[in-house]
């Protein structure tokens, strides 16, 4: 269960609606519930969002905005209901709530139905980058026979939209990696090194190719940049995680590998 609400949703609750008119049905009510939520006065916050719904019953975003609520609160059953009622009120202009859903359905492993409802976004939003991401994260961990085809294409189309963005090389990578395409998964990520080059991505994407192909010496290699990048840098190094990721399995059990990512007591 969730136990914090993360900056960045506060700070969205915030921003959100600030350039609505505020003569508009439910924005007083919107605009107290981020002010509240800012505060972290989570259930004014909620009365607030439930209010602005209640006085404008046509429109999706006070429903997210507390189906957004109330997930980070951990209140998945709740979240999900606003989600949907949103989804019920406006359905062409629920696409927060469209995403909402996806999360909630992604935390419960219904892969399947989490693809389902980021293609129904793209189908209204084609060109949604966030979608295209999403969805080919998504395949990749699903894995069904054609998934990883499938990822190769969402992300070519990511890459027509936003060819030098880390999330975007990296998952291209990924998923030529998934298809064992090992020459395009290496080109990916060297376009992710160029790009990025105080990232820790590119390295951790090499040692993931290196792995795949059974290069004990180029993983560690790679996986010890990685580290060190992510040591330099601001960005969070979780070597769990390292060590459970099925691309590194080659190198199971090799106490050199935890080493390399800095587990020697795991």
């Amino acid at each position: 269960m969730r136990t914090h609400i993360s900056a960045s949703t506060v700070a969205l609750f915030v921003a959100v609606g600030l350039g609505a008119a505020c003569s508009q049905p439910g924005q007083t009510q919107i605009a107290r519930g981020n002010l509240l939520a800012s505060k972290k006065d989570f259930d004014g916050a909620i009365a607030a969002y439930r209010a602005a719904a209640e006085v404008s019953p046509g429109k999706a975003h006070p429903r997210e905005l507390l189906g957004h609520l109330l997930f980070d609160l951990g209140r998945s059953e709740e979240a999900r209901a606003a989600y949907e009622e949103a989804l019920r009120v406006e359905p062409d202009a629920a696409i927060e709530a469209r995403f909402g859903l996806a999360r909630l359905d992604v935390d419960e492993l219904r892969l399947d139905r989490t693809v389902k409802r980021l293609s129904e976004v793209l189908e209204l939003q084609p060109k949604n980058l966030y979608a295209l991401l999403s969805r080919a994260s998504v395949e990749l961990q699903r894995g069904d026979a054609g998934d990883a085809e499938r990822a190769i294409e969402d992300t070519a189309s990511a890459m027509a939209i936003d060819p030098k963005r880390s999330a975007v090389l990296y998952l291209r990578g990924s998923s030529f990696l998934a298809a064992r395409q090992f020459d395009s998964a290496e080109e990916a990520f060297s376009l992710l090194e160029h790009e990025h080059p105080n990232l820790p991505l590119a390295w951790y994407g090499h040692a993931r190719v290196a792995s795949a192909r059974g290069d004990k010496a180029e993983a560690l290699r790679h996986l010890r940049t990685a580290r060190e990048k992510a040591r330099d840098g601001a960005d969070e190094w979780d070597s769990g995680a390292v060590l459970r990721d099925p691309a590194l399995q080659f190198l199971k059990g090799d106490p050199e590998f935890a080493a390399a990512v800095g587990a020697s007591g795991e």
